[in-house]
């Protein structure tokens, strides 16, 4: 099936033909582990409402360009348009041997320049000469310079009617906008291991191939979802093993170490054994192991025993791990987060062996590291003890903040009503540690001890000058300032209320309160601080405190004036003379 006879000067030569391009599928139905891909284009066939231009985007060796040329057998076979080619008919078997003149397969990388893509440009205009459809299959676009795409535009947006366009890449994100909207996009993905695994057991058994199952399970590990890689690997491995392939083989064609070698390491590791576990580690590498594919083999190990251990039910799980008891006793012996930090050094010293000039020195450095156990990670008495890490952290805690408060045995209590807290004027008064029966603010106890009515009445009637001098100075201080109200005053202090907090923070910063007290000094006439607090506060401890006259007389004598004053007079008072003028 796949082998030529050729004669050579009488010799009898055979020709081997690669199990990847023997295997090509020929069908939609052949190309797995992409059916949202297929049933779309199989659909689109069966009602004839297929395109003039395709992009195939996605990894290597997941089916594009043998999609393209299934679509273009679909197209133009004899009993077709249909959903499948016969694969039987004239044109289907000249596609499939790549003789047909109307289906053209051009390499990008070889001719990516603005000459070729010209010339297939008016080409294009000339009808096909032995089937329905012209077809471009044009593989790995992105390679096209940017003159290229320009010429390609217009004759891809409007094609003759005979024309169908199919674009292939790997990396669509080279592709300019333009192109990537005048096609109907599909990304082809990875494919499934369970997909990849099927598929190799079908082929194997088509070629007279016997195949351990954990010898393709290794197969598809390194071909990352690649059907091409794994065929080619597997082509490698029976090279290597003739007609008998077993785990072996195909761990010593990639330079892979067999997963009993890592089980016995990551056992090593799991129970803080650390001369055990670089011991080992020094026999694989003079055996000729890369310290980089042995964290890579780590790597995929300890997913695999994340995953077993978060979700056992997982048919992944059930059909590779869950057979070994090995794996169930080493996953247990573990937690998530255990395996989670595991994971998380392995992958930063992986990405640092890219750039190390001693790879295995960084090996080394993370196996001590994790037998010595990393602090993010919950140690082993933790985990035997069944508790989850992140309630006993917790538990710890509590116990340092219960053993901090056992120093205040003193403490009382809270009070019923809150201290409001206020600005502090000096950083003399700040507030003293809980004693045995609550104070109250300092700041506040200041002003009720010191505030008087004149103090304040006096702030009142000069407070609109300070706010307009300092809108001359900033005025986004006097935004904030605005929302506030002095409640309080003594010879060198302001107390301000605000009733939003966040006009009250802006008012605290540092620059503008400085502005402000300059402001208030050049006012009064001596040296000021500025005190804030919120209206709230301030208002539940004039309820909850004894307080002296000072500031109710402030209120009352302010209305009594107000009420006696001429309004004229109160206008000038509070706006200043040359904010007023007076009409009849």
């Amino acid at each position: 099936m796949h082998q030529h006879h050729v004669s050579f000067f009488g010799v009898l030569l055979v020709s081997y033909r690669a199990l990847y391009r023997v295997w090509r599928p020929q069908t939609f139905s052949d190309l797995i582990g992409q059916e949202h891909v297929t049933q779309t284009l199989k659909n689109a066939l069966s009602e004839g409402h297929f395109s003039h231009a395709y992009l195939f985007s996605g990894p290597r060796g997941t089916g594009k360009t043998s999609a393209a040329k299934i679509m273009a057998k679909a197209v133009n076979c004899l009993r077709g348009p249909a959903p499948e080619p016969c694969n039987d008919c004239e044109a289907c078997s000249k596609i499939t041997d790549a003789s047909l003149m109307d289906v053209v397969e051009i390499d990008a990388a070889s001719n990516r320049g603005v000459d070729e893509i010209r010339d297939l440009r008016d080409k294009v205009k000339y009808a096909p000469t032995e089937v329905r459809y012209k077809v471009y299959i044009v593989d790995e676009v992105h390679m096209l310079t940017a003159e290229a795409f320009n010429a390609l535009l217009k004759t891809l947006e409007e094609p003759p009617e005979h024309v169908i366009f199919i674009l292939a890449t790997t990396e669509p994100h080279k592709l300019p906008s333009t192109i990537i909207s005048r096609c109907q996009r599909f990304s082809f993905r990875r494919i499934a291991k369970n997909h990849m695994l099927a598929r190799l057991h079908v082929i194997c058994d088509a070629q007279g191939i016997e195949a351990d199952d954990s010898a393709l399970a290794a197969v598809v590990q390194a071909a990352d979802g690649g059907m091409r890689d794994a065929l080619s690997l597997l082509d490698q491995v029976l090279a290597f093993s003739k007609d008998r392939i077993d785990e072996s083989a195909v761990l010593a064609v990639t330079g892979s170490v067999s997963r009993q070698v890592l089980g016995d390491l990551l056992e090593s590791v799991v129970k803080r054994d650390a001369a055990t576990a670089l011991d080992r580690i020094g026999e694989l590498l003079e055996e000729g192991l890369e310290a980089e594919r042995l964290v890579q083999d780590l790597i995929h190990l300890c997913r695999d025993l994340l995953v077993m251990l978060a979700a056992p039910e997982l048919e992944e799980v059930k059909n590779r791990m869950s057979m070994d008891e090995r794996w169930t006793r080493l996953s247990e012996a573990g937690s998530v987060e255990s395996f989670h930090s595991v994971l998380d050094t392995l992958i930063r010293t992986q990405q640092q062996m890219k750039w190390a000039a001693h790879p295995r020195i960084l090996l080394e450095m993370a196996v001590v590291q994790l037998c010595q156990g990393d602090p993010s990670s919950a140690s082993s008495e933790e985990v035997s003890s069944g508790e989850q890490p992140d309630l006993l952290r917790l538990k710890k805690r509590v116990q340092q903040l219960e053993e901090r408060l056992a120093k205040w045995s003193g403490a009382a209590a809270p009070a019923s009503a809150p201290s409001p807290q206020v600005s502090p004027p000096s950083p003399q008064e700040r507030p003293s540690p809980p004693s045995a029966e609550p104070a109250p603010s300092p700041s506040l106890d200041r002003f009720l001890r010191q505030a008087s009515a004149e103090c304040l009445q006096r702030v009142r009637q000069q407070w609109p000058e300070v706010l307009s001098r300092v809108k001359e100075q900033k005025i986004t201080v006097h935004a904030w300032l605005i929302n506030g109200e002095p409640v309080a005053a003594t010879e060198n202090s302001v107390l301000v209320a605000f009733k939003n907090s966040i006009h009250r923070e802006t008012t605290e910063k540092e620059a503008n309160k400085s502005i402000i007290q300059q402001v208030m000094s050049r006012i009064f006439g001596s040296s000021q601080q500025l005190v804030t607090v919120m209206s709230s506060d301030w208002d539940r401890y004039k309820a909850s405190s004894e307080i002296s006259a000072t500031t109710d007389d402030a209120f009352e004598s302010r209305s009594e004036s107000e009420e006696k004053a001429d309004p004229v007079q109160r206008a000038v008072d509070w706006f200043g003379e040359e904010m007023i003028e007076v009409t009849d």
